[in-house]
């Protein structure tokens, strides 16, 4: 005998939807408790099930188009009769919902759908009853999603898109631009910076040795600007595109944890709503912090995000800070005509990288005209009629350094404000969220937390596969473990610098017994052939099993090189088939292999 499907009462002031999608076509078969189609309503997208197995009739209400509150959408074939015959014998439900009531009417309105059918379930009746109708499952928890993710940058939005993999009903919240941090303000347009200043490099320092002459060479700052902002609202596009294509619903707003199942939505007009998820991702991300006593401006006082953006090029730049976001926009000022000086409070440039790889980097600097304070304190910020004047203390003293503008590049704190409601009790630690190392479980009930939000290594790859990792353990599935002691690192300054595990100084403290190759771009071909001879690829292995345990390069594309090494140490390659593996010639890569070599006396080309 056939059935209904009707649509579902999905909240109590609900009174019609519309169906977004079908799963199922005409003729395909249905079991109970399969999920049909996907209903919305002005809250939330929902998916409907089917009480009875049986084949679908007919489709009585299309994708796109709207429904009352109890109205049939689809007939079933429950028994043994024809398609034909089970939709010859369907009654359907008005499509339009009746006038509502008025609050004086003496009469309630009848409820538009069984008291027994539990909010957010699809009700199906049978047209034709010729025994009782079967009682349905006991009603389990209706959630408006499976799976929110809070936060759209490179965790928030790879979390989402995996779990529209897996088929989850996936809502992200971003308030801003898809694409986080990384791809709006970080990672994609300081690279476009970067390119098009080592293009503006090469053009005055290298154009006469390559048989270019010219005169008057200008350069209009606001193209370089305006090229890195098209890139990343490119991407952004791009990242809303592949959304749609999984099935995930974006909204922009701030998003809050209320509890351990619900999240309050915040849009730009201060408008408020709650949604519901069985498990919440929170993927906000980091931002730039400062110096105790030293506050942004935005003007004289900059983060990263507005050193992206500024109107006019300074004639002096002071930079706080000597890690990879202060080397990046020392490298790309200088090279854009600005007098750069960099203050770093450790012993290098790049102080987490290898020595080795540190002060190359230190000379290639020094070479171009940055001036490089390390082992030294910014003890003061003021703000000057003309800019900012810097008071540091170094070991040779204490000197004042006067800039039109400095940079704080010094580290950055999670986005944990405002991020859950103070009675959640949300764990923190150190300005981030406390999860479990690999498992990524916060102290709440079903709520989980990845990427720069939980700490360091603040970095958009980690927060990548961390973020796919946690899905795929919430649905279920066996995902890799991520080596934590094995992360690549990359700066994108010229030369670039890349690494991977160990520095020589750490594995020496480890009291491990250990082969060191290194090579010299200034011994490949390729890099000479490419004016780019600078630097070297340095690997450290262990010397009774050959096991890589860490790589470290400086020289031109080295960022491109570091991968070949991941898969060596994921692959648990040793310093032997490093060597016997062909690389071809002539090639940048060579110098890996020639590093491998170097370390067991094989070498050929030193």
């Amino acid at each position: 005998m056939p059935s209904e499907i009707t649509m579902p009462q999905l909240s109590d002031t609900m009174t019609e939807g519309t169906v977004v999608k079908w799963h199922k076509k005409v003729g395909d078969k249905v079991r109970a408790g399969e999920e049909v189609a996907d209903v919305e309503t002005d809250k939330a997208v929902m998916q409907m099930e089917s009480f009875e197995s049986g084949t679908l009739a007919k489709i009585l209400v299309k994708e796109g188009e709207k429904a009352a509150v109890g109205a049939a959408l689809a007939i079933v074939a429950t028994g043994s009769e024809k398609i034909e015959d089970a939709v010859a014998g369907q009654k359907s439900a008005p499509k339009k919902p009746d006038a509502p009531k008025t609050s004086d009417s003496p009469e309630k309105a009848a409820p538009s759908r069984p008291t027994s059918t539990p909010a957010g379930t699809a009700t199906q009746k049978e047209t034709a009853p010729k025994s009782p109708a079967k009682a349905p499952a006991s009603p389990t928890v209706r959630y408006d999603f499976d799976i929110i993710v809070i936060g759209g940058g490179p965790a928030g939005y790879a979390a989402a898109i995996r779990a529209g993999q897996l088929k989850k009903r996936t809502l992200c919240v971003e308030k801003e631009n898809l694409g986080g941090t990384c791809l709006n303000w970080g990672c994609i347009p300081t690279k476009a910076l970067l390119e098009d200043g080592a293009f503006v490099r090469k053009l005055r320092t290298e154009a006469a040795g390559r048989g270019i002459s010219f005169d008057n060479l200008k350069v209009d700052f606001s193209r370089p600007i305006a090229r890195s902002r098209a890139i990343a609202d490119k991407l952004s596009k791009g990242i809303a595109h592949l959304f749609r294509k999984n099935e995930v619903k974006h909204e922009i707003g701030m998003g809050k944890l209320l509890a351990a199942h619900k999240v309050q939505i915040i849009d730009k007009d201060g408008t408020r709503k709650e949604v519901s998820a069985e498990n919440i991702i929170i993927a906000t991300g980091a931002r730039a912090r400062s110096l105790p006593g030293i506050d942004f401006d935005g003007q004289k006082i900059i983060s990263a995000r507005e050193a992206m953006t500024l109107s006019n090029l300074p004639k002096r730049l002071a930079i706080i800070g000597a890690g990879a976001i202060g080397c990046e926009f020392a490298d790309f000022y200088n090279a854009m005509g600005t007098e750069v000086t960099i203050i770093e409070l450790l012993d290098h440039l790049l102080p987490i990288e290898d020595e080795d790889c540190s002060i190359v980097l230190e000379r290639s600097f020094a070479k171009r005209g940055i001036k490089v304070f390390t082992k030294s304190k910014t003890e003061k910020v003021e703000k000057t009629p003309s800019g900012v004047r810097l008071t540091v203390s170094g070991i040779d003293g204490q000197t004042t350094i006067d800039a039109d503008v400095v940079l704080m590049a010094v580290g950055v704190t999670g986005n944990v404000e405002d991020i859950a409601a103070k009675e959640v009790n949300l764990e923190l630690f150190k300005g981030h969220i406390k999860v479990e190392l690999g498992k990524y479980k916060t102290n709440v009930e079903n709520v989980w937390a990845v990427g720069d939000v939980v700490g360091p290594p603040w970095l958009a790859h980690v927060a990548h596969h961390e973020a796919v990792a946690c899905v795929e353990m919430i649905c279920g599935l066996h995902p890799h473990g991520i080596d934590y002691k094995h992360i690549p690192g990359c700066t994108y300054t010229h030369p670039q610098v890349a690494s991977l595990g160990l520095t020589e100084r750490k594995a020496r403290e480890e009291s491990r017994e250990v082969k060191i190759g290194k090579f010299p771009f200034s011994a490949s071909g390729r890099a000479l052939a490419a004016g780019e001879s600078e630097g070297f690829v340095k690997l450290i292995f262990d010397k009774k099993h050959g096991e890589l345990l860490g790589a470290h390069l400086i020289g031109e594309n080295v960022t491109e090189l570091i991968s070949e090494l991941v898969l060596a140490r994921k692959l648990e390659a040793t310093e032997a088939e490093i060597i016997e593996a062909m690389h071809p010639h002539p090639t940048m890569s060579e110098a890996v292999m020639e590093a491998a070599g170097a370390a067991d006396g094989r070498a050929i080309h030193i």
